[in-house]
């Protein structure tokens, strides 16, 4: 079982272009920026309950939403629903014959390790594994800005952040990277609509049989 807790937002069509300029600009460059392929469970509806193959992995990931702390986050302008969840892995689960959306992804990837008090940046490579080969921590913090393309002439744009670790420590760890990425100088995330993957897809993208 992985914790995590979330918040993130999405913009159709096209990224702007002062979100994307801040989340490259920093100390160092994000990693990652590759594509991968992720098939998704359509359920019209359903906003609290994912379940996804990712990539070329084997099996299929589920995960669900099991609280939303009752403080949001009021670090400006990342302000809104703080929601945790976890996630379970099965190599016994398959999509196979269920409604399913498959979504063409480009990632980068900023991470924070969150475990030795201020979150302290990690450099990444394009394979999004740290530059100087230390372990992942294991409490931290991922911000991410990814662009998704769930069918051809099909664009959206996502700007999330993820903290993991324990059920204990993930929302400290979200709300101490939020107040680190505040400190940057971010643009109004005006246009974004304040959405978990789950409610995205139910709300703005059909199932493919």
């Amino acid at each position: 079982m992985q914790v995590s807790a979330e918040i993130r937002w999405f913009w159709p069509t096209a990224c702007p272009e002062r979100i994307d300029t801040w989340f490259r600009t920093g100390p160092m460059p994000p990693g990652g920026g590759s594509t991968r392929e992720d098939e998704y469970l359509h359920e019209p509806g359903q906003i609290e309950l994912g379940l996804k193959r990712r990539g070329e992995q084997p099996g299929i990931e589920v995960k669900g939403l099991v609280a939303v702390p009752p403080q949001p986050s009021d670090a400006v302008p990342f302000v809104g629903p703080i929601q945790i969840w976890c996630k379970w892995q099965s190599s016994a689960l398959t999509l196979r014959d269920l409604p399913t959306v498959r979504t063409k992804k480009i990632r980068w990837l900023r991470k924070f390790d969150t475990g030795r008090g201020m979150p302290t940046e990690i450099p990444l490579g394009d394979d999004e594994a740290p530059k100087d080969r230390r372990p992942l921590p294991q409490h931290g913090c991922n911000v991410e800005l990814t662009r998704i393309e769930p069918r051809a002439e099909d664009v959206w744009w996502t700007l999330g952040f993820e903290a993991f670790g324990d059920v204990f420590s993930v929302e400290r760890s979200l709300r101490s990277t939020l107040s680190v990425m505040t400190s940057s100088g971010p643009p109004n995330l005006y246009g974004g609509e304040l959405l978990s993957y789950p409610a995205w897809l139910s709300r703005h993208i059909s199932g493919q049989p």
